[in-house]
């Protein structure tokens, strides 16, 4: 595989459009860790898109969906029952009860984000740009095969056959990379706050969400990319407050097309400003495991029975079927999972975030999943499925 291979497409340079104020020295000066008053918390969030329908635009979504005319990424449907009530999830790939393997043409978007009003020179504005660590984002867990439980794969790949280990050996779910022009975001002053780490890396700790998703949901919804795509935006050093990532779908204004995206920050050396790591692939492990196991909106969305937080208490927390927000309240050494990439001299460690499989929402007692665990690529980290209660 290819994965250095770029999307044959024109330069897309989008510019967030400011007014109400003027090009003037950046002044502000990156602040040092010691005067964060308390360390960045952010979590991962889902975008609750559907609301933004109308009862008619929705009505038509759903007849797409179960009629089978809604384009959009490859999967497939299963089901389970607790307690005598089924539910169903829906998986990006094709069924483990057949040989064929699936790819997935996956784009990543690098966005280069200018901060007006902080310099390291005081005079030319910050500059935080994805553009460079692209490389990093191939050759991760995520695009390159590496060594898990069930052999030799990508990392969501692997997820899936210690899910279903009794599927096909030659039934795969592959990502196959490709790169987007780097889209130019600037942040009028007030909107970022700057830290630095003990490291000397800048952080964007990014005040207005609107900031990234304006320009992302424009370029989903203007058919940019296909339908069959799914595409990734990725900022360096720079977050949105509340979220150190997320993954949504988006219905296309026919309502027949849905397009399936992420965002996520990648990070390097500003551990020290959150109070839970998370160094460069964790946040995008997280949201590319979420997307495979609940991708899509209305009757497509993957649901269980109501989980609590398993590291915080068992307080309830949703419904979805969300493989990654069950262990994100972990702590640092329960987690992240270092994963090595490559041989010899070539070889690189990454850091992902270990999710909980599917049987963990099925409350599955034991797990029929590949050494009966609960989570992956760490198969110690739920020993145990989900109680059937929560504490409200």
């Amino acid at each position: 595989m290819n994965t250095l291979a770029s999307l044959a497409a024109p330069l897309l340079i989008s510019t967030l459009a400011i007014s109400g104020w003027s090009q003037t020295p950046a002044s502000k000066r990156p602040d040092p860790v010691e005067l964060l008053a308390e360390k960045l918390h952010p979590g991962h969030d889902r975008p609750d898109l559907m609301a933004r329908h109308t009862p008619e635009e929705r009505n038509r979504i759903l007849a797409a969906e179960r009629a089978g005319t809604l384009t959009t990424l490859p999967h497939w449907q299963g089901s389970f029952s607790i307690h005598d009530k089924e539910y169903h999830y829906t998986i990006v790939g094709g069924d483990p009860a057949h040989a064929e393997p699936t790819t997935i043409p996956t784009v990543i978007v690098p966005i280069r984000l200018t901060v007006s009003d902080y310099s390291e020179d005081g005079v030319n504005p910050l500059v935080l740009d994805a553009t460079p660590i692209v490389r990093d984002i191939l050759h991760s867990p995520i695009f390159e095969k590496s060594n898990y439980i069930t052999g030799y794969q990508q990392f969501t790949d692997g997820m899936l056959r210690a899910e279903f280990p009794q599927a096909p050996p030659t039934w795969h779910t592959v990502l196959s990379p490709s790169v987007y022009s780097t889209v130019d975001v600037t942040a009028p002053p007030g909107a970022v706050h700057v830290f630095r780490a003990k490291s000397g890396k800048l952080l964007a700790d990014i005040r207005d969400d609107s900031l990234i998703d304006d320009p992302i949901f424009q370029m989903i919804g203007n058919g940019v990319f296909a339908p069959d795509q799914f595409v990734i935006f990725v900022t360096y050093n720079a977050l949105e407050h509340d979220a150190f990532g997320y993954h949504a779908a988006l219905f296309r204004e026919t309502k027949t097309q849905e397009m399936v995206f992420a965002y996520s920050s990648w990070l390097v050396g500003v551990d020290d400003l959150f109070f839970i790591p998370s160094p460069d692939t964790a946040t995008l492990s997280h949201e590319v495991a979420e997307t495979i196991h609940d991708a899509f909106l209305g009757s497509l969305s993957s649901l269980t029975l109501l989980w609590g937080d398993p590291f915080f208490h068992n307080e309830c927390f949703q419904r979805f079927i969300e493989v990654g927000d069950a262990v994100e309240d972990a702590p640092a050494r329960v987690q992240l999972h270092e994963q090595v990439v490559g041989f010899g001299k070539q070889a690189r460690v990454y850091t992902l975030q270990n999710e909980a499989t599917l049987q963990w929402f099925e409350r599955k007692d034991p797990s029929d999943a590949l050494a009966a665990t609960y989570s992956f690529p760490d198969i110690w980290v739920l020993k145990k499925p989900a109680p059937d209660r929560c504490v409200p």
